[in-house]
């Protein structure tokens, strides 16, 4: 078979493959990483069989015609136009489809995994599940905070940002809102507490909040960071929240809640500094 017919088969495999990721929900994503990790392992091995044959001809070309053949002769010409720069294009198609596949299993493995965590320096990151699509929604904001909230009575994703405010946003089973709240110069976060059935914030100045609801103790627990963000979700393993705190980044967080049968979503979206 030759080399274009296999870039094609794998060129095609792969866009079925993308295709798949972008109309399949994210509780779904797993039944890709196999294929994809044998797709992969099939284009890198193409991908290095390229190179040698590239980097052979190359050398090949050189040891023929010393630099003044190469700039002054015609057959030179003609070698390198027949001989490497065939060898060199197959190689760059299979480089570029390398990267492709790649960087769509990477992608694959973080969100079919059970938490999913992203960072932004100096602002703020959100993420938002819809579970009528099964897609997440990620948005960031500089110097400032960003929240989104998936509201199931209107089965839309409603968002809020500020310039250097906390901004949080909590729906509100009980009286079927969306609750907002803004804290200027710092953190703001609100945990919806079933045990209350009410909605309970925390605020902090030039800090970031987070706050996680705990079934064990029926109780929600807090954390904040000082010029840093901070999230946290219970593990079911552990028996307990597990939190992440980075500084001067806002941070976003998604997990699979398996006694819910569903994905939660969390973010610290402050503003921590005066610069």
């Amino acid at each position: 078979m030759s080399s274009e017919s296999t870039i094609n088969i794998q060129l095609d495999t792969y866009q079925k493959l993308y295709s798949q990721h972008h109309t399949s929900r994210r509780e779904h994503q797993g039944i890709l990483i196999d294929p994809l990790q044998h797709l992969n392992n099939d284009v890198q091995n193409a991908l290095n069989k390229a190179k040698h044959e590239y980097e052979n001809a190359e050398e090949i070309y050189h040891q023929n015609f010393n630099i003044l053949k190469r700039v002054f002769t015609h057959k030179a010409s003609e070698e390198k136009t027949q001989s490497v720069l065939p060898l060199k294009h197959i190689y760059q198609q299979r480089k570029d489809l390398a990267k492709k596949v790649f960087e769509l299993l990477n992608e694959i493995t973080l969100e079919a995994g059970p938490v999913e965590m992203r960072t932004y320096w100096n602002g703020s990151i959100a993420v938002v599940y819809n579970p009528i699509t099964g897609s997440t929604e990620w948005r960031k904001y500089w110097h400032g905070g960003i929240h989104g909230v998936f509201n199931p009575i209107t089965g839309i994703i409603e968002w809020q940002q500020a310039f250097q405010t906390g901004v949080y946003g909590v729906f509100n089973p009980q009286l079927n809102i969306i609750e907002w709240k803004k804290y200027f110069h710092g953190g703001i976060h609100g945990v919806y507490n079933p045990s209350t059935g009410i909605v309970e914030w925390k605020s902090a100045f030039h800090s970031g909040v987070g706050g996680v609801y705990n079934p064990l103790r029926r109780q929600v627990e807090w954390e904040t960071c000082f010029h840093g963000g901070v999230v946290g979700y219970f593990d079911y393993d552990t028996q307990s929240v597990q939190w992440t705190k980075k500084w001067q980044h806002g941070i976003a967080l998604i997990s699979w809640d398996r006694n819910a049968n569903t994905y939660l979503t969390t973010a610290s979206c402050g503003w921590y500094d005066d610069d």
